[in-house]
């Protein structure tokens, strides 16, 4: 016994804590449908860490916990523990008995616990998939399965096979080997990545270092040229500046004199010109006095003249006022005659009017009476003509009504027939369009896949096409950098060599010597000891530190040499070094000890010559340690000889004396050369042969480009071609698409139409009868019409009005012309009325503008009379001024005369000192241009040598120098400079510029680089093996899980062969691989024949035979291979009598190797029963336990 119990509270229908127990062999459990009896499936399959709520047979959490009911409230929390018996250890734990448990609440938490601690759903799948239960489909078993196994694809239904192999152990190792080999490319392809990226930066950095290099020794010479250079200029510019200083101070005494002379003109003329211009402003007021008196006399004049003016016309309009007025008072006294005889003619009219307006009057009444009674008679006449009118009206509407029904009727049978006919066509016309349409559709998909065919093979050209120009591309970038490093190279080399044909940065004395040799004056000079030297990059520095001053010793052969060579140093004051070799003495090694760690050796021993410049190498480097710092310098320097030195990787230089040298670090550049020399020829010779390589790969490329080109042009050509073909018929294919739908659209439109006129002649045909039956009911009306008009004609012709009429006629005229009379006697009033008022008014204005016009004149003498005094008063200011003004124009006379012969002067004197302002100023831009050149070769100085002490003339100040003797260099006295000197610092320059920026971190940066670039290509070759090491991993598990699968099924298919002829007594059942070739992923096919059938597909068959068919393959599988326990829901549901027999003697069978829980509603499956539970369904809803004999089981069932 594996499964001990179960014991549910809360879950689903079991609403309280219940508990099974399970027999050894076989438990079953029934009960009536609906009694929650799968429920104790579900529970199993959800203890065991079901996450599918689908397979639960439910949506969420909440659907696991009992719902409630009305006598029963809902559970908070649902609850179930499997018990398992461990005793014989088939579960990895050291528990002999193992309780699982699971918990949902109802806000969706979920719990686990195992043996009563909470564990984690990982812990839980650890501990069941060790013992095959987590994996394995068939442990519980619903009637879905049973169907499902038949209803799988072949693919699918290899997963119940594999689960019986037992190999998902291996698959889940293999799946965790392949995420692996997954995570180990994803790394190969990072690490790949940050090396491609790394490797085009180690080599600039590479090139960079040695740029670097190149720039410190092209640096180094071209700052011992421009110390000499900057020596010869810097005196030569303060001599200059100097004289300008002595003209500046000579042309500003000029100055001052000028400018004095001047100030004293300017005096002069100012107080002579402030005279001028007082007289001057006087003159002008009195001028403009004068003027403004004339002005005036001349206004005053012109106004006695305009006074004058208009008393004349003032006294000529008296007149004219006077002969006005005698017309007026004429002229009102007969106005107001004409007025008393119109008033007379008004009131004789208005009496007229009165009369006839009475006998009208009287006219008009009698009128009246006789026209009412007419009026009767004529409204009954006129109602019955309305009437009779209106009715034959109706009668000719209704007739052409129906004329027009009729007409429509055969007109639209007319139109039916036609309707019948085209809708006969429009189907005719849709059956050739189809057959055309169908046609056309499949020369369409015919070109159209030929077209995509062209199109395909051309993207694929394309695609070689644009590799082949990124190659192309590549290639060309590779070839010009090379050929930029090339020329870089050798220009690099180049200056190199000029440097060493000029000598630069040898002292001056090798300089003289070596000069002298090459013109042959100086035999047996073999040149300095530094060009036989070759030193290791590494040793250069204590190298030429130890040397010092013998770094540009000049070698020579023989005596004679040396005589010539002191002399010429002699004659040139200058120093220099000689080492004769013949004269030369060999000296005793000192002591070495190999316990001295920082010891790196003898310097001698770590340069290389030709032996014939040994034994100068010995006396310069044999008696030098050389040391990697100076930790160790007094042990090395400890009992040493005099005349013994160390020298540490940094250029310090430690005597046994005491004395330590440090610093100037500029000479290892002149030993460098050589090495330099030799690593640019071999990179110059490498550069040249890459070009050489990747100009073959460019033609080659080119080559294989213009081919691309051809096949492109070609496809191209052949892609238009059929695009415009499949143009061509796609626009046949449209329009015959458009007519196919266009016809259809006719047909469905003439057939609409055809139904559309059927249904307008049929209400045609009842509007016809319906207007014949209102035509007849408008012809009796009429009648009755007719009748009544005549009736009261005859009564109207009876009755005359003209006598009445004329006498109304007669007094309306009279009373008409008696009102136009009064209207015209009316306005001839009131004319003469406003003729009489306007003359009256006219008289008073006349005699009131005359006395205006008098008072006017009197005061215009007035005015007069007094302008002419103004007039004699302004004449005598006149003659007063004019007197002032002539007097004073002789006075201006005489100091304008003055005035001229002070501006010659001062014209003479500004003259002076504005040439004694050019002078000076020219002085002054002269001593601030050589000033400025002064500063601009200072600042110069700074930027291309440092920090250096300068030497001033007495005669110009300078900054004062600070407390630095011996720390910063002094610029030399040259009073004479070779004339390429120039030129060979613009080559220096230029090679600098050649260089570009230089980085002054690159060799650090590139050893950093270089290391990690050595770090990750080692990490690069672990990964390819552990990706190698996967892959075989993957390839073992795979032979594995082949040979287990292969072994699992050959079992599983006999013992299936065998237990479907036990099912169906006979017959024969297959299990076949669909792939045989492929066991790693065959899928596999059910093969049946049935006792006396043939062969029959499993769709064919009956449920019960399906059923059958399932339950022998999970009885294959659980035989070959059995789990602990195994859970069947009603998978007897669809068997009958017999085969349930059959089906529970293999269940008895398989009980001897697996723990089987039955559940089912089959009496005969009960029979099979070790121990029997049954379910029932309670009034509240949750499902209640009994516990049963094998008797009491039909009652069960059938409740």
């Amino acid at each position: 016994m594996r499964l001990k119990s179960i014991e549910l509270n809360g879950f689903k229908t079991f609403a309280t804590k219940t508990n099974f127990e399970f027999a050894d062999e076989i438990t079953v459990i029934v009960g009536p449908n609906g009694s929650g009896k799968s429920n104790i499936a579900d529970a199993v399959r959800w203890v065991l860490g079901e996450q599918s709520y689908k397979l639960l047979r439910g949506k969420k959490t909440m659907d696991m916990i009992f719902s409630g009911s009305e006598q029963r409230p809902r559970a908070g929390m649902a609850a179930a523990t499997i018990t398992f018996d461990n005793s014989d250890g088939w579960l990895p734990i050291d528990f002999s008995e193992v309780s699982i448990t699971r918990r949902a609440f109802r806000d969706g938490k979920n719990e686990y616990l195992l043996n009563g601690q909470q564990v984690l759903l990982r812990d839980v799948y650890e501990l069941l998939g060790k013992s095959g239960l987590a994996d394995r489909t068939y442990t519980i078993i619903g009637q879905g399965l049973v169907d499902a196994a038949l209803s799988l694809k072949a693919e699918e239904r290899r997963m119940l096979f594999e689960e019986a192999a037992g190999i998902g152990l291996y698959r889940s190792r293999k799946a965790d080997a392949e995420r692996r080999l997954e995570k180990t490319h994803r790394n190969l392809d990072r690490v790949e990545d940050i090396l491609s990226e790394l490797k085009p930066r180690l080599k600039s950095l590479q090139r960079q270092a040695v740029r670097a290099e190149q720039y410190d020794q092209v640096k180094a010479d071209l700052r011992v040229l421009l110390q000499e250079w900057y020596g010869y200029h810097w005196a030569r510019v303060q001599s200059d500046l100097n004289q300008a200083k002595k003209q500046e101070t000579k042309y500003k005494l000029e100055l001052e004199q000028a400018r004095k002379n001047q100030a004293d003109f300017d005096r002069d003329l100012s107080d002579n010109q402030a005279r001028v211009q007082s007289q001057r402003s006087r003159l002008n007021t009195w001028h403009r006095e004068l003027s403004e008196h004339h002005s005036q006399k001349e206004n005053i004049s012109r106004e006695r003249a305009v006074i004058e003016e208009r008393i004349r016309s003032l006294e000529k309009r008296i007149q004219d006022l006077e002969t006005e007025r005698v017309r007026l008072e004429e002229q009102t006294v007969l106005t107001h005659e004409r007025l008393d005889h119109s008033r007379g003619d008004l009131t004789t009219d208005q009496e007229n009017l009165a009369e006839f307006q009475r006998r009208a009057d009287q006219a008009k009444k009698a009128l009246d009476d006789k026209r009412s009674q007419m009026g009767a008679i004529e409204k009954e006449a006129t109602d019955a003509q309305n009437d009779l009118n209106e009715f034959t009206n109706q009668q000719i509407r209704l007739r052409s009504q129906l004329v027009d029904r009729t007409d429509q009727i055969d007109k639209k049978n007319e139109r039916v027939q036609s309707a019948e006919k085209k809708v006969k066509e429009a189907r005719d016309s849709f059956e050739n369009i189809h057959k055309q349409f169908l046609k056309i559709k499949g020369e369409f998909d015919r070109d159209s896949a030929a077209k995509t065919e062209i199109e395909t093979e051309l993207d694929q050209i394309l695609v070689e096409k644009e590799e082949g120009e990124k190659i192309r591309q590549d290639l060309y970038a590779q070839l010009s950098q090379k050929k930029t490093e090339y020329s870089q190279l050798t220009a690099e080399l180049l200056v190199l060599q000029q440097s060493e044909q000029k000598l630069a940065g040898y002292a001056e004395g090798a300089k003289l010597l070596l000069t002298e040799s090459r013109k042959g004056k100086l035999p047996g000079a073999l040149g300095t000891i530094s060009n036989f030297l070759e030193v290791p990059e590494e040793y250069e520095k204590p190298i030429a530190a130890a040397l010092g001053d013998f770094l540009d010793a000049v070698i020579l052969e023989e005596d004679k040499g040396s005589d010539k060579a002191l002399e010429l140093l002699l004659k040139e004051t200058t120093k220099g070094v000689l080492l004769p070799l013949n004269r030369l003495v060999a000296i005793d090694r000192p002591k070495l000890s190999n316990n001295i760690p920082g010891l790196i050796g003898i310097a001698a021993d770590l340069v290389q010559s030709p032996p014939k410049y040994r034994p100068a190498i010995e006396l310069l480097l044999g008696r030098v340690f050389v040391l990697k710092d100076k930790k160790d310098l007094n042990r090395v320097l400890r009992d040493q000889p005099p005349g013994t030195k160390a020298v540490t990787l940094k250029g310090e230089v430690f005597h046994t004396t005491g004395e330590i040298v440090a610093g100037n670090e500029g000479q290892a550049g002149v030993l460098s050369r050589s090495r330099q020399r030799k690593s640019w020829q071999e990179k110059i010779k490498s550069a040249g042969q890459e070009i050489s390589k990747l100009e073959d790969s460019l033609n080659q490329v080119d080559n294989k480009l213009s081919e691309f080109s051809e096949q492109e042009s070609s496809l191209k050509e052949k892609l238009s071609k059929a695009r415009q073909t499949v143009d061509e018929i796609d626009k046949k294919f449209r329009q015959s698409s458009h007519n196919k739908i266009e016809a259809d659209r006719q047909i469905e439109w003439e057939s609409a139409q055809h139904q559309l006129l059927l249904s307008e002649i049929t209400e045609a045909e009842k509007d016809a009868v319906q207007l014949k039956g209102d035509l007849e009911k408008i012809q009796t009306d009429i009648s009755l019409s007719q009748e009544r008009a005549s009736q009261s004609i005859s009564i109207l012709r009876g009755f005359a009005l003209d006598e009445e009429r004329e006498q109304l006629a007669h007094w309306e005229t009279q009373v008409a012309v008696a009102e136009r009379a009064l209207q015209d006697v009316n306005q001839r009033v009131d004319e003469r009325e406003k003729a009489w008022t306007d003359a009256d008014n006219r008289l008073k204005t006349n005699s009131k503008l005359s006395q205006e016009y008098k008072k006017q004149i009197k005061d215009l003498a007035d005015e007069s009379q007094f302008l002419e005094d103004g007039e004699k008063t302004i004449q005598k200011e006149i003659s007063e001024l004019s007197k002032l003004i002539d007097e004073t124009d002789l006075e201006l006379g005489k100091d304008e005369e003055d005035q001229r012969e002070l501006q010659n002067k001062e014209a003479d004197a500004r003259r002076i000192l504005n040439q004694s302002e050019r002078s000076y100023a020219q002085s002054d831009i002269n001593f601030t241009r050589n000033r400025e050149k002064l500063e601009s070769i200072q600042e110069r100085i700074k930027e291309d040598i440092g920090l250096v002490e300068l030497d001033y003339n007495k005669d110009i100040s300078g900054p004062t120098p600070l407390p630095l003797e011996g720390y910063v260099q002094k610029l030399p006295v040259v009073k004479e400079i070779p004339k390429d000197l120039g030129g060979t610092i613009r080559e220096q320059r230029a090679q600098l510029r050649r260089l570009g920026a230089i980085n002054p971190e690159a060799q650090h940066e590139y050893r950093e680089v270089n290391e990690r670039h050595d770090f990750l290509t080692e990490q690069l070759s672990d990964l390819r093996k552990a990706e190698a090491d996967l892959k075989e991993v993957i390839a073992e598990l795979d032979v594995l899980m082949e040979r287990e699968f292969r072994k699992t099924f050959d079992a599983v298919a006999i013992e299936f062969k065998d237990i479907f002829s036990q099912l169906f007594g006979g017959g024969k059942g297959q299990l076949i691989l669909s792939d045989p070739d492929d066991l790693t992923g065959s899928g596999v096919d059910i093969n049946v024949r049935l006792p006396g059938r043939r062969t029959q597909g499993l769709s064919l068959l009956s449920g019960g035979e399906r059923s059958l068919i399932a339950t022998a393959l999970i009885f294959s599988l659980l035989k070959i291979s059995p789990t602990p326990f195994c859970v069947l829901d009603e998978v007897d549901a669809m068997l009958d009598e017999s085969n349930v027999a059959r089906f529970r003697k293999l269940v008895r069978e398989l009980s001897s190797e697996t723990q089987f829980i039955v559940i089912t509603h089959n009496r005969n499956t009960v029979q099979v029963a070790d121990i029997i539970y049954g379910i029932i369904m309670s009034s509240d809803s949750s499902s209640q336990v009994l516990s049963l004999k094998l008797d009491e089981v039909d009652e069960v069932i059938d409740s």
